[in-house]
């Protein structure tokens, strides 16, 4: 049996999209359609990166959301994509650099476990490494130039947030709030608008605990 260090090769998800047509990392859109869907209108441009073969941008389109594009770097993925679903746009990317998107382009920007993924080779959640790190601001400073002014970035995820809030503190051009969903195993809404002042207490309160992910390279 592999690692999940497989997670983090292009080659892996080129070959597993070849057949895969339907799998959805932690959840469903269902689970926290009530947290996401008040925070933006039936006309905003979303991007959902990293998407694979989610369903949460077909559900987004059956509830009425008609400006939906598809982002990942798998162009065996996107092929598919566009194949069977014609009336979304698909885009092959890479998420830590968005060059194939126009800047402010984006009224949401969402992922789901995709930042999971390209973490996965890290050995301590205490201690990322520089190249974790490195990867996180170049990611997180993509998106927040596709975003239009006061366009949100939504993260589903499984890291607690004494990782994962100081790890989105890095960019400094966006306000971060949190979110849980789930019964027998909580998962969170991470949703950070762009150009919003930043919450100081939540701030105060996370950016202690987990250092590392806060610290200069």
């Amino acid at each position: 049996m592999e690692s999940n260090s497989q997670y983090a090769r292009m080659d892996y998800w080129d070959e597993r999209f070849q057949t895969e047509k339907n799998f959805e990392w932690l959840s469903g859109l269902n689970a926290f359609q009530h947290i996401i869907t008040p925070l933006f209108s039936k006309d905003s441009r979303i991007a959902h990166i990293g998407c694979g073969s989610s369903q949460v941008s077909m559900q987004l389109w059956e509830l009425g959301y008609r400006n939906i594009t598809n982002i990942d770097y798998s162009q065996v993925l996107i092929e598919n994509g566009r194949l069977e679903y014609p009336n979304m746009e698909w885009i092959s990317d890479d998420i830590t650099t968005l060059i194939n998107c126009e800047s402010s382009s984006f009224d949401v920007v969402f992922e789901k476990a995709t930042i999971e993924a390209i973490l996965v080779t890290e050995k301590s959640a205490w201690e990322p490494s520089d190249s974790a790190l490195h990867n996180l601001e170049n990611i997180f400073s993509s998106i927040c130039r596709v975003l239009k002014p006061n366009g949100i970035f939504i993260s589903v995820s499984f890291t607690q947030p004494h990782f994962r809030i100081p790890a989105l503190l890095r960019e400094k051009n966006w306000s971060v709030e949190m979110f849980e969903f789930g019964d027998t195993f909580h998962y969170y809404v991470y949703v950070c608008r762009k150009g919003n002042s930043l919450n100081k207490e939540l701030a105060d309160r996370y950016s202690s605990i987990a250092k590392s992910w806060l610290r200069p390279i």
